[in-house]
């Protein structure tokens, strides 16, 4: 064993040994706290409601209030270290406005009658519960996100590109996979639907962000070793967060393009129920349910159960697409500085593969869009998942937080498919085979300490760490055997592949991971300054089946990042930031070298606006993302790679989402060139990357009824332009396309009272049945989009 894996192997397991001691550590009775500990306020004399909202960031509340309450008022400056209740009296000095604590976390506000005797305002509640990157949002505009952070950092002190799909936006828009949820999301893109119902894979600004060392994060943790091993369900979420651009200061190796952080739903102390019953088209079934609150009185110990079960077929002949799923979750809360969160689940997911086709095929239209490749009895896609862990946080004081999270996943399945190698002219296909035995283990932990203190004038919120990733992968797989043609016009199915287990072509692979990280946030005044660095430790080792030769790569590397924001009186927060991501390349040069990492480089900058009052916030970004260090063909020996390639990225990003009165709204646009820069093969130099069309663009509104006198009655739609993209080593592009969604849902217990908390909603997707497809290579890799669907459902919530 080479030192450099001893080292890492010790940092492990003593990472391990400090996550299962995190554990116990709760059951000691903490020290007593203050009820409102003390917190540093630094908000001049301004406008009311720009001081309110200024108030909610410094607090780390979540503060909303109706403009026409606090029109025309200003505020008193409040500087210092106070308790919230004693910082908002001085900040409502002088108005003329009462205020009280009510219940669920609000602050009742009342304005006074005037001098002339008109009558007082009624009281506003302004919304102040203490609110958690992983809380529930009512509607589409989440300010708080953890992911680029690691701490409850708002969205408007981040200076990066974050976007945050809320589970009301999910159920609006009727996601049934994470690649729905994010359909609306700037410079994200995707495989056709047929594909992603089986894994969770992305492009952002360009860059692959799909296996589990590229970006595809559970609870702030990585989840899987393998992109194949879980396509995530989207009902089991509180929220998916997504940043974009280089992001290895806070996880490791990461993909340039940046990371996807599906979080959780997790217990609460408020009671919910939740059942849904749904059918739509591929007879298409379902039943889920969502339930949550108390387990003891004095709710020191919570639950939640989540869970969901759908029968459903697809557009393409002999494939479904069912899945089961169940996720329980307990929090214990000792005390109130205390929380322990475990967190389970099981999915199941049985489908078929959706074998890519060449491009031509697909741009005559002569394959039809449910056509199927494979032979019913054969071709299956079918996964078995469990994940299980823990989250824990302990605040020592008001002052110093410490954090620990740990997940164990296992997944398994069989994956057998035909593919689709040629068709002559009378129809006939000629295909391949292909059948896989996938498995696959990972374990991770991170704990961290985070401090608050201040130096001056500056106030700093101090985070260090050590994060472990252990991943474990067997794929056995098997090419080779005899595959019988069908005609393309007339296939007659039913004549089973002979395939040869002689020969296996897949591998073992063996993954460690170990990070340490510090990151200092910083406040003086209006200005935010983020600085971090982080330093890994990786080592990977694959063994071939088919002949036993093993390769192995030990690699370390330092990341870090930089970024200010400044926070204008008036909701502007212009940022600037650099940061820096890196991950590891398997292999050696022609003269037995090992590959070094790649390495990206983002220089960003960006302007967000929260009106103040309001729950709406509008981004702007712009940004130049390069790596590094790419393998392209060695020109001396063909049959080996060299680091001499590289690809830019650079682009426009543009994100308004929010409520305003009646409307829900959600809107994007990315403009995005990423191409080869630098390689040997002149083919390449100068290529557009696949699956990243120049311009794409989204935009979701709905609209609730009451104000036209149809109580309980709210109406939505959607459009989404995916512009033309390109095909490296083909003359021709995929066409662009245009998708229009829409919703209708609407409170039965307004015409039935006898049936509160009932509401049926129908859902309609590619409403005008565009024929489009998808293509990420030129001879065996497009996709069929969804055809027109429909989706009817009945919700009941008590």
């Amino acid at each position: 064993m080479t030192k450099g894996r001893a080292a890492r192997l010790l940092a492990g397991t003593a990472l391990l040994a400090t996550s299962l001691l995190a554990v116990a550590a709760p059951i000691a009775p903490a020290a007593a706290q203050a009820p409102a500990a003390a917190q540093r306020f630094d908000i001049p004399a301004q406008p009311l409601g720009s001081a309110l909202a200024a108030f909610g960031r410094q607090a780390g509340l979540q503060v909303t209030a109706e403009a026409g309450a606090v029109a025309g008022l200003q505020s008193q400056a409040v500087s210092g270290s106070l308790a919230p209740e004693e910082a908002l009296r001085r900040l409502l000095s002088g108005t003329g406005i009462s205020w009280r604590f009510g219940g669920e976390g609000t602050v009742l506000l009342t304005r006074p009658p005037a001098v002339s005797g008109a009558l007082a305002l009624p009281e506003v509640a302004v919304t102040a519960g203490r609110q958690r990157p992983w809380s529930p949002v009512a509607g589409y505009n989440a300010t708080l996100a953890a992911s680029a952070s690691k701490t409850d950092t708002p969205l408007i002190e981040t200076p990066q590109s974050v976007s945050v799909v809320t589970a009301d936006q999910m159920r609006a828009q009727d996601a049934i996979s994470v690649t729905d949820a994010l359909a609306y999301v700037p410079g994200l893109n995707a495989q056709a639907p047929t594909f992603s119902r089986m894994a969770d894979d992305f492009t952002m600004r360009g860059f692959n962000v799909a296996d589990a060392y590229s970006g595809m994060l559970r609870d702030g943790l990585r989840l899987q070793p393998n992109v194949y091993g879980l396509a995530q369900e989207p009902y089991g979420m509180e929220r998916i967060e997504v940043v974009r651009g280089a992001a290895s200061v806070l996880y490791g190796q990461l993909s340039p393009g940046g990371l996807i952080n599906a979080v959780s739903k997790r217990p609460t102390e408020e009671t919910l129920r939740e059942i849904n019953i749904g059918y739509g088209s591929d007879d298409r079934r379902f039943i889920s349910g969502d339930y949550a609150g108390k387990l003891t009185e004095d709710g020191a110990l919570t639950f939640r159960l989540t869970g969901l079960w759908r029968d459903a077929d697809n557009w393409v002949n002999h494939v479904q697409d069912n899945r089961r799923y169940i996720a329980p979750a307990l929090t214990w809360r000792p005390d109130s500085s205390t929380s322990l969160t475990l967190l389970a689940s099981y999915q199941r997911s049985e489908t078929q593969f959706a074998a890519p086709m060449p491009y031509a095929a697909l741009r005559s239209g002569t394959v039809p869009r449910d056509f199927f490749t494979g032979e019913p009895g054969f071709d299956r896609f079918d996964t078995t998942a469990y994940t299980a862990g823990y989250l824990l946080e302990h605040a020592f004081n008001d002052r110093v937080k410490w954090r620990s999270g740990a997940r164990y996943f296992t997944s398994s399945g069989n994956w057998d498919y035909l593919t689709f190698l040629s068709a002559t002219a009378n129809g006939t296909v000629n295909r391949g085979l292909s059948q896989r035995e996938e498995a696959s283990t990972g374990f991770t932990a991170d704990n961290s300490l985070e401090m608050r203190f201040s130096t001056g004038a500056a106030e700093h919120t101090l985070l260090a760490g050590i994060d472990y990733f252990n991943a474990r992968y067997n794929s056995h797989r098997y090419l080779s055997g005899t595959a019988f043609p069908i005609n393309l016009f007339n296939p007659v199915y039913g004549r089973l592949p002979i395939v040869n287990r002689a020969i296996d072509t897949g591998s073992r692979t063996n993954g460690d991971q170990v990070g340490v990280y510090l990151q200092d946030q910083i406040r003086l005044g209006q200005l935010v300054l983020t600085l971090g660095g982080r330093h890994d430790w990786t080592e990977r080792k694959t063994t071939s089946f088919r002949n036993g030769a093993q390769a192995s790569q030990s690699d370390d590397a330092f990341t870090g990042r930089a970024g200010a924001v400044y926070l204008f009186e008036n909701g502007f927060a212009p940022y600037l930031s650099f940061s820096q991501s890196f991950a590891p390349n398997i292999g050696t040069d022609r003269l037995g070298e090992a590959f070094s990492p790649t390495r990206g480089t983002q220089y960003e900058a960006g302007l967000r606006y929260q009106p103040p009052g309001t729950s709406m916030t509008f981004s702007a970004a712009v940004y130049e993302l390069t790596q590094k260090d790419v393998l392209t063909t060695d020109l001396q020996a063909p049959t080996f790679q060299v680091q001499t390639g590289e690809v830019r990225a650079r682009g426009i990003e543009l994100e308004a989402k929010g409520n305003w009165g009646p409307f829900g709204f959600v809107a994007s646009y990315a403009y995005t060139d990423a191409r080869a820069v630098k390689s040997n093969q002149a083919a390449q130099l100068g290529q557009r990357l696949a699956l990243t069309p120049y311009n794409t663009a989204g935009l979701w509104v709905d609209y609730a009824a009451d104000g036209l006198g149809i109580r309980g009655l709210k109406i939505g739609g959607g459009v989404r332009y995916v512009g033309s993209a390109n095909i490296p080593g083909f003359d021709r592009d995929v066409p662009d396309y245009v998708l229009v969604d829409a919703m209708a849902r609407y409170e039965l217990d307004r015409l039935l009272p006898q049936l509160p908390g009932t509401a049926l909603t129908v859902n309609a997707h590619n409403i005008f049945g565009e024929n489009y497809f998808v293509c990420a290579g030129a001879s065996n890799g497009c996709r069929y989009g969804a055809p027109r669907t429909f989706l009817a459902s009945l919700s009941y919530r008590w």
